[in-house]
C-alpha cells in the first residue's frame, strides 16, 4: 500500500502554520485586543445562477470577554458568468449604544487551475454605512463610504477540506478625502461536515492607521453553513 506522502505533509504544514498563529497571537494579547466572530447562516438557490443567503453573527471583543454587536446579513449571489459571480448584501448591526445599516454591492472573480486543486479569487465590494435610514440625516452626517479588495488562494486537501490565505485592504472614499485605513492577513480552513453542512475556523491579523483610535488586533472566527435542497418536481408520469 503507497502512502499518500503529499497529503500527511500538508496536514503536519498546516497544524504547525496554525499553531504558530495562535502562539503570536497570545504573546501580543496585551498590545492587540483578541476577537472572537462566531457566524451560522443558511442559503437556498431558487434557480441555478441565483444564491439568496441569510447569516447571524455574533461579535466578541476585548480578548473574548465582552459583547461588542449582533450582525443580521442578507445576501444575494448572481452567477453572471462561470468565473465572475455579482453580490448584493444588507447588514443590520446592532449594539448597546448604537444602531447601522450597511449596504454593499461588488463582485468575485476566480479563476481554478485544470486539476482544480488550486483556486484564486478576487473579491471587490463597495459598502456604505449609515446609522439611521434617513434621507435628511443623511445631508448633515454622510454615510461611510469603503471600497474593500481581497485577493485569496484557496487549496483543496481533500474533496472535503479546503484550506485558504487571504489578504484584504479598505479604501475609505469621501469628498476630497480619499485614503487607505485597514489592511488584513488570514486563513481559513473548511471542512464539509455531510453533504450540504459545513464547518470552518478561520484567522486573520488586522492593521489599522490614519484613525483616531486604530483598532488592531487578532480574530478568531467560527461558522456553520446549510445549504438548502431544492426539491426536484415529480416527473410526469
Amino acid at each position: 500500500m503507497t502512502k499518500n506522502w503529499g497529503l500527511d505533509i500538508s496536514y503536519k504544514y498546516w497544524v504547525f502554520l496554525c499553531a504558530l498563529i495562535l502562539n503570536g497571537a497570545l504573546i501580543s494579547a496585551q498590545e492587540n485586543d483578541i476577537r472572537l466572530r462566531s457566524n451560522i447562516g443558511v442559503s437556498y438557490a431558487p434557480i441555478k445562477p441565483l444564491s439568496i443567503s441569510a447569516s447571524y453573527r455574533l461579535d466578541i471583543d476585548h480578548n473574548m470577554s465582552m459583547f461588542d454587536r449582533s450582525n443580521f446579513t442578507l445576501e444575494m449571489d448572481y452567477s453572471a458568468l462561470k468565473w465572475l459571480k455579482l453580490n448584493l448584501e444588507y447588514r443590520f448591526m446592532t449594539s448597546y449604544d448604537k444602531d447601522a445599516h450597511r449596504w454593499a454591492w461588488g463582485w468575485t472573480a476566480k479563476k481554478s487551475t485544470l486539476n482544480k486543486k488550486h483556486q484564486y479569487q478576487w473579491k471587490s465590494a463597495f459598502n456604505v454605512t449609515s446609522n439611521y435610514l434617513n434621507i435628511d440625516y443623511w445631508r448633515v452626517n454622510e454615510p461611510s463610504w469603503v471600497w474593500r479588495n481581497k485577493l485569496k488562494y484557496e487549496y483543496r486537501i481533500s474533496k472535503k477540506m479546503d484550506f485558504s490565505v487571504f489578504t484584504e485592504n479598505f479604501l475609505r472614499m469621501g469628498k476630497g478625502n480619499t485614503y487607505f485605513y485597514r489592511m488584513r492577513y488570514g486563513t481559513n480552513l473548511d471542512y464539509e461536515l455531510k453533504k450540504r453542512h459545513t464547518f470552518a475556523i478561520g484567522y486573520y491579523y488586522q492593521h489599522e492607521w490614519n484613525r483616531k483610535k486604530p483598532e488592531n488586533g487578532h480574530t478568531f472566527e467560527i461558522e456553520y453553513h446549510y445549504e438548502i435542497k431544492k426539491k426536484k418536481k415529480p416527473t410526469a408520469s
